[in-house]
This record gives C-alpha cells, structure tokens and sequence, in this order.
C-alpha cells in the first residue's frame, strides 16, 4: 500500500498526517508529533518505509487542513480510508454529524448510534479515532458540558472549539 505523509504547521502546532490513494488515514492533534503518525500507522501495518511525502497533494488533505485551521472550511470533505470495530465505525461516523462549532455529549453519540447506555464506550472509541479533526472527537462533551478528554489535551480541545466559534462568525 502507497502511504503519503505531510505535515502542516498551524497556531496550535504542528499537524502530522497519512493519506493512502483511497483516503485519508491518519492525522494527529496539533502539537503532534511524526512518531505518533507512525505509531498509528503501525497499527495497520505500515512502516515508516512504506512512506512516501505527499508532495503531490493527495486528496487534498494538507489544503483541506489548512482551509479548517484558517477558519474557511466547515466540513471536511475528504474520502476516509480507516478501519475500526462495526461499532467504532459507526461512532466516528456520528461524530462526522456534529455541526461545526456545536458540542454533543458522549450520551448523544450513544443515542445516535441506538446504544443510548453506552457513553463510556463512546469515549473508548473516540480514543482510538485516527483522523481527529476531519472526525471531530473535540466537539464532544460530558454530559454536564464539561470538556471530558482529548488526546491532544484539554487546551488543545479547547483550542480547536474556540477557533469553530471565531470560523461562525
């Protein structure tokens, strides 16, 4: 498999990512680092020397990034190519439902995904989620609106929830 990998730096840091000819793969939360890209690409059994830069711009996920971060662009439109679990799937999948700049709870993901008791579980998916940001974990919440977890720590998700409030307006 044909692996592209590149890098953007934004306010919040650097943003690591992986794309495959059918879709995007694997991004990290800004701040992230190469190693943690190859760490989740690992985890599909690609290695580093599978690699190559995306100089070509595969699917436009660097510019895709880059328009978010600008504040420009609302929805990702990328094609997507991750494996997960049935049910991870379908969370991810209802994460992709969260409008830009709102927060849903980890309950409402549940209940969208017809597993209303299953809140925690939510959040181990979202842990593994390997696109955050074009899957966007950080728009989801404690059901007390409290900010809950993030890979990329809470100033980060803070961060990215701040800057969909700036893009509204």
């Amino acid at each position: 498999m044909q692996v592209f990998v590149g890098q953007l730096e934004t306010a919040l840091g650097a943003v690591h990512y992986a794309v495959s000819l059918r879709g995007a793969m694997a991004i990290t939360v800004p701040g992230g680092t190469r190693d943690e890209l190859l760490r989740i690409l690992g985890q599909r059994g690609v290695r580093e020397a599978d690699c190559l830069p995306d100089e070509d711009g595969v699917h436009g996920v660097k510019n895709e990034l880059s328009a978010y971060f600008d504040g420009v662009l609302h929805k990702f439109d990328l094609p997507l190519d991750v494996e997960g679990t049935d049910f991870q799937l379908r969370v991810w999948q209802a994460l992709r439902e969260i409008p830009y700049g709102e927060t849903w709870s980890y309950m409402d993901i549940a209940r969208t995904v017809g597993l209303p008791k299953a809140a925690r579980a939510v959040g181990q998916a979202n842990k593994r989620n390997p696109l955050p940001l074009v899957i966007p974990c950080h728009r989801v919440c404690a059901h007390d609106g409290s900010l809950g977890g993030f890979a990329g720590g809470l100033d980060c998700k803070r961060a990215l929830l701040d800057l969909e409030q700036r893009g509204l307006g």
